[in-house]
């Protein structure tokens, strides 16, 4: 088992409510994300002018934050064999939303906070991996942006 298919298998472990409920955490991944980083919010053209108090409960905001947390569900239990997940998201992400790649770690920072935070036992051993396949997905990440030719 290679240290990635071990560190999505711990991530794992813990992971149940969140693949239960994607939209909740997705909402909430999204709401701290443009709380604590809110130059963000302008890479997000259907979220760009509202308010906090309009990004509450907002349907849009619930979507996008489920579509987030599904994708990661997907690279989790894929075990480190996700090459054509996270290609598909590079060109999506690169070509389409032209969304540079520091964002990608601040919503991994983020992403580690929520589920430090919302999920019973998430301790550092998870967190540590947690940490360690976001990492392993910005790399790969970053390998699909150069070949795509994407530098913002």
């Amino acid at each position: 088992m290679s240290a990635c298919e071990a560190d999505c298998k711990t991530v794992c472990s813990f992971w149940a409510p969140v693949e239960a409920d994607p939209k909740c955490y997705g909402e909430i991944v999204l709401q701290r994300l443009f709380e604590t980083h809110p130059d963000v919010q302008k890479l997000f053209p259907k979220f760009v002018d509202l308010s906090k108090e309009q990004l509450q409960n907002n349907p849009g905001v619930q979507a996008h934050g489920e579509i987030v947390v599904c994708k990661l569900t997907e690279i989790l239990k894929s075990n480190g064999k996700c090459k054509e997940i996270i290609k598909a998201l590079a060109e999506s992400h690169a070509k389409q939303h032209k969304i540079p790649l520091v964002n990608f770690k601040i919503i991994s920072d983020v992403i580690v906070t929520v589920a430090t935070e919302k999920l019973d036992g998430f301790g550092p051993d998870a967190q540590t991996a947690l940490k360690n396949v976001l990492k392993t997905f910005q790399i790969e990440l970053e390998v699909f942006y150069d070949e795509l030719g994407f530098k913002p």
